[in-house]
Formats: structure tokens, C-alpha cells, sequence
């Protein structure tokens, strides 16, 4: 009798001992920020109107933008992740092929996993100082963090053709701020996206999350509110101050 391997791991932990803060994410039930080079740049919360209404908003284009702080290898383009033919399921990757986009994390112990984006994926990309609103009735949201659609129509036919390929598959990065977060902010593969769009496949997605996830706080509030209300036209002004109004409201 031949010996049955064991399923590939769910999951693997890792620490960044030494990392830069220019991506952290901070979050609970009351709402989820992502913050780029100290500054909070990207919000994900619930509205409290409808079926689980959410919105996104992002600071205005004077902030940092994630391609300034981030750096990542072609090892993306390919990574190799191919799911087990038994159990479906995706052994993640050694945390090392990653490390120079984990470098740029704040410090603390993460937790990473790899899977295939459900069927019922939604791209949310707010525009500076916009509001935008959606019903949570998808498995999964990916907040973009990058121009979208894509300018660079040559890389994502790249990507394209390689997807109906069916080999090589490339891989997405989103960080979520909690493990039961159903919306994640797409720190990387914005290319990748747009191709699996295309060809209507379900994409690959590396999920990074915070083992002990950093809840939110006041100043974290605070600052937020500084940096996206700023300009915001008023009837979406009004949508935000109510949301950080029920935040306040909400116990820590």
C-alpha cells in the first residue's frame, strides 16, 4: 500500500523582525485602514445602511502612493503555486521569496496563505477623495491601491496570454487587517487582475494578515478623518462623517 502524503499546510507564520512601517494595516469590525509611510492613505468600512453596506475612500493625490514604497522581484510573474490535485488546496510559498515587499511591513509576526479568488470577487478602487459604496454580497473585495484599469496594456497582455497558457500562473499580494476579513487592500498584481479578468479566470492570491491584528485607535481616527475629509465634495462628506461617527460610537 502506497503511503498517502500529507495535504499541504493552510497556512504559514513568519516574522518581520526588522520591517520598514511603509505598509501597515490597522482594523476591526468597526473599520479598516491602510496606512503608507505613517500616513493613512486608504479606509474600508461598513456604512450601517442596507445589507452590509461597505464604502472605501483614499486621501487625495498628495499623499504617498504604494508604487513609491514598494519593491518586489519577478518571482511574482511566476511563482510556481499550483493547488493539490487531491484537496484543491495551495501550499503557500516560502515567506523568503517574498521578502522584499515583507521588509516594507511594520515589524510584528504575520500569517500567510495562499487560495484561489472565490467566484464572486468585486475590485473596489476609490479615487482620491471619492467615496465608494458597494453591498458586501461577494465572497471577497480587493481595494486597489494603483491606477486602475492598468496603463500598461502591454504587461497585462503578457500576463494574458500566459493565464490561457495555463502554466506559470501569477500570483497576487493583499494584505488584509484581520483573518475573517473579507476585503483585502491589493498591495501587488494590479497587472496580474486585469489579465485574469480577461480570460474570466479565478486569480491566485497570496493573503497576508497580522497574527495579533492592531485594532483601531482614536488617533488612528483622527488622522484619518484629517486626511480624507480634507476635500471631499459634501454629499460624500456627509457619508464619511456619519461612518466615523458610528466608528467613535463603537467600543475599542
Amino acid at each position: 500500500m502506497s503511503k498517502q502524503l500529507p495535504p499541504p499546510p493552510l497556512s504559514v507564520a513568519f516574522d518581520v523582525p526588522d520591517g520598514h512601517g511603509a505598509i501597515e494595516v490597522t482594523g476591526d469590525e468597526r473599520g479598516r485602514l491602510l496606512l503608507l509611510a505613517g500616513d493613512p492613505v486608504f479606509l474600508e468600512a461598513s456604512n450601517r445602511r442596507g445589507s452590509m453596506g461597505q464604502l472605501a475612500t483614499r486621501a487625495g493625490l498628495g499623499g504617498p502612493s504604494l508604487c513609491e514604497v514598494k519593491y518586489l522581484t519577478d518571482w511574482l510573474s511566476a511563482p510556481g503555486l499550483v493547488p493539490d490535485l487531491r484537496t484543491g488546496r495551495i501550499e503557500p510559498p516560502d515567506p523568503e521569496c517574498l521578502r522584499p515587499l515583507l521588509s516594507l511591513l511594520a515589524p510584528g509576526r504575520y500569517v500567510m496563505k495562499a487560495e484561489a479568488a472565490p467566484d464572486h470577487l468585486r475590485v473596489v478602487h476609490p479615487r482620491p477623495l471619492q467615496v465608494h459604496s458597494w453591498y458586501a454580497d461577494e465572497d471577497l473585495a480587493l481595494v486597489t491601491t494603483d491606477a486602475w484599469p492598468p496603463r500598461d496594456h502591454r504587461a497585462v497582455r503578457g500576463y494574458r496570454d500566459r493565464i490561457r497558457a495555463g502554466s506559470a500562473l501569477p500570483a497576487l499580494v493583499a494584505l488584509f487587517p484581520t483573518p475573517h476579513s473579507c476585503v483585502g487592500y491589493l498591495l501587488d498584481g494590479h497587472h496580474k487582475l486585469a489579465a485574469y479578468e480577461q480570460t474570466g479566470t479565478r486569480p491566485l492570491i497570496i493573503r497576508l494578515t497580522p497574527q495579533a491584528p492592531r485594532p483601531l485607535q482614536s488617533d488612528d481616527l483622527d488622522r484619518a478623518q484629517a486626511a480624507l475629509s480634507g476635500s471631499t465634495p459634501r454629499h460624500q462628506d456627509d457619508t464619511l462623517d456619519r461612518v466615523f461617527s458610528s466608528m467613535r460610537a463603537e467600543p475599542a
